[in-house]
Order: C-alpha cells, then sequence, then structure tokens
C-alpha cells in the first residue's frame, strides 16, 4: 500500500475547536494530561491505536476517520462547450475525432470523451486496449463492432463492454453520429481490485 501522509494530530485539533473544547476538556474526558493531546495535536507524539480510540470516542467520531484521505473542495475540473481540447488517438487515424470533456490532473482512472464519426470516413479497423469502456450515442446511430458480432446502437442508446474485446464503430446514420465515451483505464482496475482485496 502507498505511504500518505496523514495529519492526524491537525485532524484532532480541528475536532475540538469545532466542538468548542479546550485541551483541558479534552484531557478530562479521556483520561489523559494536557500535555500529551498538546503533543498529539502538534504531532509531536504519534498515540497509540488505544489512545486515539479515547479521543475519537470523546470527539464523537469514528477512529478511521484520521485515516481517511482529505477531501480536497475545490478538486473540480469544468469545461466549457467552446473550451474542448482536441485529443489524438489511435482511432484519430482512420476518421474519429476525440474532444476531451474533462482533463482531470494526475488523472489516472479513467478518460472522457465526445467522439464524432462520419459516415463513410471509418476505416474498419478494429482496436483493443485494457479496461473497460462506456459508450452513450447522443447523436444518430451507429453499428458497433465487438469481435465478429455487430450491434446496432441508436440515438438514446448506451453499452458497457471489456475493451479487450477488439472493436470499431462506423456512423450509419445521414449525417455524423456522436458518441459520449467514458474509458475506465485497465491498470488502475486492476489496482482497485489488488488494494479491495488486500486484508
Amino acid at each position: 500500500m502507498e505511504d500518505v501522509d496523514i495529519n492526524i494530530g491537525g485532524r484532532v485539533k480541528k475536532l475540538r475547536n469545532d466542538r468548542n473544547l479546550t485541551l483541558q476538556d479534552v484531557a478530562n474526558f479521556t483520561g489523559f494530561s494536557k500535555a500529551l493531546i498538546s503533543q498529539v495535536e502538534n504531532n509531536v507524539v504519534m498515540p497509540p491505536i488505544s489512545t486515539l480510540a479515547k479521543i475519537a470516542k470523546v470527539l464523537n467520531v469514528k477512529m478511521t476517520y484520521f485515516f481517511e484521505e482529505e477531501i480536497n473542495y475545490r478538486d473540480y475540473y469544468i469545461v466549457s462547450k467552446d473550451a474542448r481540447k482536441i485529443a489524438f488517438k489511435e482511432g484519430a487515424k482512420h476518421g474519429y475525432r476525440y474532444e476531451e470533456l474533462a482533463h482531470i490532473k494526475n488523472n489516472d482512472i479513467f478518460e472522457t470523451f465526445i467522439v464524432t464519426i462520419n459516415p463513410g470516413t471509418s476505416e474498419k479497423k478494429l482496436f483493443s486496449h485494457e479496461g473497460y469502456e462506456f459508450m452513450f450515442l447522443s447523436e444518430g446511430s451507429i453499428n458497433l463492432y465487438l469481435n465478429n458480432e455487430k450491434l446496432v446502437l441508436k440515438e438514446g442508446d448506451s453499452i458497457a463492454f471489456n475493451s479487450k474485446i477488439p472493436h470499431y464503430a462506423e456512423s450509419i446514420s445521414g449525417d455524423s453520429s456522436k458518441i459520449l465515451s467514458v474509458r475506465m483505464k485497465g491498470q488502475d482496475i486492476k489496482n482497485i481490485i489488488k488494494k479491495a482485496t488486500k486484508t
């Protein structure tokens, strides 16, 4: 498991202040000295589990709260319609146009695109890659080939599939077809499963 820098003392201090408790209050309720509580809050002392459990009880939180990843409330990314970046993907060689919907910094989990397929321009080349893919057909209609199977998707239809299956899409409407594509990256799926099954 990756090392995570967690400020336990800072969280204890913030909770204590949020609850309008003094150092002495926490000391009285836990039975520990005021000096020890201060040392914990300033990360001078790393409290053992038994000590942290008592502090958590007084502050009315589960002990796991002190080890959870901090939420960054500014961690969101807006892309206006006119500011979408054109991304180069393998399919671009074969007539697909990829417009990036959310450029998330340091994101190794998923990618989101609007993919435009013009009729008659896509070469029938099968693609495959790690991970899973979700498609929502927002405009037009397509033939989606999954290995040797041909599926017809119309406006409003959606599909999710293992993207190791060789696949490609062609527009069969009179105009361009547009797909909302969400791709889960394979390596991160493996890591998520690995972490979830660790004991």
